[in-house]
């Protein structure tokens, strides 16, 4: 089982409450339609490797760590929320627009999502990357294998 880590925007748009409410996470740009039906095209983009690893390297039971940075100065995040992987990899048009930005996040994986009872901060560990993987020795993981333990 392997850990990522999935950051939660910019906070002009509320992903934490449309991935924990709709027990998803979400990642884009999905203009060019299903993954694996344009993946040359979609792998000719500059965040082409991010859509490859989601949709090829994730796999159900892995754990994704969604996070917002609260002070990039002093490395700071906030953990939304953990949750366990529970289906492959989907397109799913419904989310070509969300929220008011109308960002393009069409590739999903559903997720049963646990969120903590309290604010949860984790220095270091994070990356500005909105998706990637985590190693055992991540602040972000450690805290994360707790929180699922609570």
């Amino acid at each position: 089982m392997a850990y990522w880590q999935i950051s939660s925007g910019d906070g002009v748009v509320d992903l934490e409450y449309i991935f924990i409410k709709l027990n998803v996470a979400l990642i884009g740009p999905g203009h060019l339609g299903d993954y694996f039906d344009h993946k040359q095209e979609y792998q000719n983009l500059a965040d082409g490797h991010i859509l490859r690893i989601f949709a090829e390297e994730v796999i159900v039971n892995d754990m994704f760590i969604l996070k917002r940075m609260v002070n990039p100065r002093t490395h700071e995040w906030e953990i939304k929320a953990v949750g366990q992987v529970i289906s492959p990899y989907r397109f799913e048009p419904i989310f070509e627009r969300v929220d008011v930005s109308q960002w393009a996040m069409q590739h999903c994986r559903r997720v049963a999502w646990k969120v903590p009872k309290q604010p949860t901060i984790v220095h270091g560990g994070g990356a500005p990357i909105r998706f990637q993987r985590v190693d055992d020795s991540n602040p972000l993981m450690i805290k994360a294998r707790e929180l699922m333990n609570d």
